[in-house]
């Protein structure tokens, strides 16, 4: 069985030949899929008041079209961002003109902080190098995420996304205290971890 690092490694060579165009095109059908336009039954639109993103980095399914979307329904957007003063990454609010930095790790995240609970949030878009189709998250191993969740409300709705080769026929290696996402979308399909329904 492949190691953690061994799919992450794999993950990310096979991510770098993906093309602008690629990146741009799947950005925008996945924010489709979770705003409404798919045929998925996630309905993000209608259950969630306040949804976590991430800020992309360049070889990242770019956030922005799911962003727009959410503000144009009228949704609050939060981020993770560094906290100096708890040394640890906690949510903050985002909004469309907010000047953006680069933090620590490379991430991007808004100059000015407004914080939000992770309880608070009603559905988290998570990034990660691969899935599978029970819900495993393989995430770049920093555990951003994992402090995260483990303070936010256990029925707040986990939807991770990526290109669909990211999603493995095969379990992913996990511990225990890994936390498995609900739903994992792509360019090509929304699956339903928990009910098993592919669409």
């Amino acid at each position: 069985m492949k190691t953690k690092d061994d799919i992450r490694l794999t993950m990310k060579a096979r991510r770098k030949q993906v093309s602008q165009e690629r990146r741009r095109y799947t950005g925008q059908t996945i924010a489709t899929k979770l705003t409404g336009g798919g045929k998925s039954k996630i309905e993000l639109m209608t259950r969630a008041l306040r949804v976590s993103i991430y800020l992309s980095t360049h070889e990242e399914i770019p956030t922005r079209y799911i962003a727009r979307a959410l503000w144009g329904a009228g949704k609050g957007v939060c981020v993770p961002a560094w906290s100096p003063f708890d040394q640890r990454y906690q949510l903050c609010e985002l909004h469309p003109h907010m000047v953006l930095i680069t933090g620590p790790f490379n991430i991007r995240e808004p100059l000015e902080q407004v914080p939000v609970m992770a309880w608070d949030v009603d559905a988290f878009i998570l990034p990660g190098l691969a899935f599978d189709k029970q819900g495993g998250r393989l995430g770049y191993g920093k555990g951003i995420y994992d402090e995260i969740l483990f303070r936010a409300n256990p029925r707040a709705l986990k939807i991770g996304i990526c290109y669909d080769w990211q999603i493995l026929d095969d379990p992913l290696p996990l511990a225990p205290h890994d936390i498995r996402v609900d739903w994992v979308v792509s360019d090509r399909r929304a699956i339903d971890c928990k009910g098993g329904a592919l669409e």
